[in-house]
């Protein structure tokens, strides 16, 4: 995971690279950004961005060995230096989550989760849902594909039993009485069953 502080104090003073290197993640498609943008002096902001900082500590290892998450909190005075992210906000704080280069643009506001309180613990279950969406949807693909394949082999297999001939559909059928069996006339059978039992089952 990578996690980074962009404001005007740390960018005036030598590091401008802060700039860069998020614009990298955000031209990468497969990157999966989370942004806040913050405005100074503004109470709902400051009230957010502690709660924000904790991800630094509190992701679980799962997501500190990777590099495919971003973690940005950045001064809405500076996104205006930032590539790919759509129409700069207008309020604050405004908490974004971005992939694909920036053709996947969602505001913490819309997403599905069950509280969005703007403390860690739904910033939490928010970039959980989010970086697991696509591990998830292909778990079940494989599952719904594998389930499809098993069902059609099952089908396939079914046909082919029912098609068998002789000892096998009988069985499937219901066995024929001594009684009938003997009435049967080899030397000229009726029908289609009486000719396969007479050519395959009659000395079994």
């Amino acid at each position: 995971m990578v996690y980074l502080e962009i404001n005007k104090k740390n960018y005036e003073t030598g590091n401008p690279n802060l700039i860069n290197k998020l614009n990298k993640h955000l031209t990468h498609k497969d990157d999966k950004i989370f942004i806040l943008y913050f405005m100074e002096g503004c109470g709902p902001c400051n009230a957010t961005r502690p709660e924000w900082s904790k991800l630094n500590n509190v992701l679980s290892k799962d997501f500190l060995n990777r590099d495919d998450i971003v973690i940005v909190s950045i001064d809405k005075d500076l996104a205006g230096k930032l590539k790919n992210i759509g129409k700069e906000p207008n309020s604050f704080p405004t908490i974004r989550f971005m992939k694909n280069a920036g053709k996947i643009n969602e505001t913490y506001e819309d997403s599905n989760i069950s509280k969005k309180d703007r403390t860690i613990d739904s910033f939490v279950e928010w970039i959980k849902l989010k970086t697991r969406e696509n591990s998830i949807t292909k778990s079940e693909t494989k599952h719904s594909q594998t389930k499809s394949h098993k069902g059609s082999l099952n089908k396939t297999h079914k046909k082919k039993t029912t098609l068998q001939i002789g000892g096998t559909r009988r069985r499937r059928g219901g066995k024929w009485s001594l009684k009938y069996k003997r009435s049967i006339n080899c030397k000229r059978p009726k029908g289609f069953s009486q000719k396969q039992y007479c050519k395959y089952s009659r000395n079994k």
